[in-house]
């Protein structure tokens, strides 16, 4: 039976890392297009855009240890009340976020159907825009990452006090 716990807890803990880090990247690319779409500098894709990543990663990790490690009080890992509700919403989400990109690719190449919105992509430095964003969402992704991982180290630590 100890065997079982582990597993569900890693493939757990896995959907829940991936549909957080789908998540961010689902926001940051909709950031973009909204960028895209409302004549933003390239300053909001450069800057703008790596500071609201890291805090989202960051309120995803609060979030996530409000949720399930601050609650969990036992040694021995439990899954959260309602995991098979958390289940079906992780694999929502991961399911969902290829077609989200998809309609959002479809929607940068309606672009270019707009004058007005031609000659300000002609303007801009798209292949910048779309790098700085692509980075955004890599650090943003390593931030969720370590912080999760400093703060189950945390976590682990005090359990064994």
């Amino acid at each position: 039976m100890q065997h079982h716990k582990l597993i569900l807890s890693i493939l757990f803990g896995f959907l829940l890392i991936a549909s957080a880090q789908a998540f961010i990247e689902i926001i940051l690319t909709a950031y973009m297009h909204y960028g895209l779409n409302n004549d933003f500098r390239e300053i909001h894709f450069k800057f703008y855009s790596l500071a609201v990543g890291i805090a989202l990663a960051i309120s995803l990790t609060i979030l996530i240890v409000e949720l399930f490690v601050k609650k969990n009080k036992s040694n021995d890992f439990k899954l959260p009340n309602h995991s098979k509700l958390w289940f079906i919403v992780f694999v929502i989400i991961l399911v969902f976020l290829p077609i989200i990109n998809h309609i959002s690719n479809q929607k940068f190449m309606n672009m270019y159907n707009d004058t007005d919105l031609t000659r300000y992509l002609l303007n801009r430095n798209i292949n910048e825009i779309f790098e700085n964003v692509d980075l955004s969402i890599l650090v943003s992704k390593w931030v969720l990452i370590l912080a999760l991982f400093i703060s189950a180290g945390y976590y682990y630590r005090k359990s064994m006090k």
